[in-house]
């Protein structure tokens, strides 16, 4: 069902790629309740494993007791170990990075999202609005039980559909935390072998004790507002 409503993962159907894998848009799945704006279609970059199986089955549990209206829904999912797949909402106002930075590459990915010529600039008005928006689903997924942890919050991973509304995606690196007690009440961890996020955007402190928190997610949510307001790059700020 998804290969055929993706044309086989055409490279023409590609609208997207993230640290999950590629994105492709589905414009109905048969299985699925048809909605306007279409399907996005996430598929691994690999072959996930039967161990990377289990953790994913265990993830799409948790995220698909979530529920925000600034959090983009889970709608499906498919647990082929050799072509896992998660399926969401398609954003037809593309990223908040693309909407940004307005390269020839992001400018490509808006017009396969549908936008005939090129989308015009965000004024700090609906910039701000955006980054509201996925705050408050970070904070939502921070505040319920069991407490999730994002792990990859960026511009990149925050969506704007046709209206500018904000949305905070690619949830399928989220994980459930550990609540550990610390000085000031409860801070919640996750111990990771694998590092996530993206340059820039992550917190000094994962490199060092391979620790995810909530602090962690914060910090990268607030690398995003300085980027959202100067226009510049994670690393560019880093190193400025």
């Amino acid at each position: 069902e998804l290969i055929a409503a993706t044309d086989g993962f055409a490279e023409a159907r590609k609208v997207g790629e993230g640290g999950f894998g590629r994105v492709y848009r589905a414009d109905a799945l048969p299985s699925l309740p048809r909605v306007a704006c279409g399907f996005a279609v996430k598929t691994a970059l690999v072959g996930v494993g039967a161990q990377g199986l289990a953790e994913l089955q265990s993830e799409v549990r948790t995220l698909s007791a979530a529920c925000h209206p600034s959090l983009l829904p889970l709608l499906g999912v498919c647990l082929a170990p050799a072509r896992a797949c998660l399926v969401y909402p398609l954003c037809r106002g593309g990223s908040l990075e693309d909407r940004l930075y307005r390269t020839p590459a992001a400018l490509q990915r808006l017009r396969m999202l549908g936008f005939e010529t090129a989308p015009p600039p965000l004024s700090s008005a609906p910039r701000l609005r955006v980054l509201r928006d996925a705050a408050s689903a970070l904070h939502y997924l921070h505040t319920r039980s069991p407490m999730v942890l994002h792990r990859d919050v960026s511009a990149g991973n925050i969506l704007l559909d046709e209206r500018g509304n904000g949305y905070l995606a690619d949830v399928g690196l989220a994980r459930a935390a550990e609540a550990t007690a610390g000085g000031n009440g409860q801070v919640s961890h996750l111990s990771t072998q694998r590092i996530f996020g993206k340059p820039g955007y992550m917190d000094p402190i994962i490199t060092q004790d391979n620790q995810a928190s909530q602090l962690t997610d914060g910090y990268a949510l607030g690398i995003t507002l300085l980027v959202s307001l100067t226009g510049r790059g994670a690393v560019g700020l880093l190193n400025a």
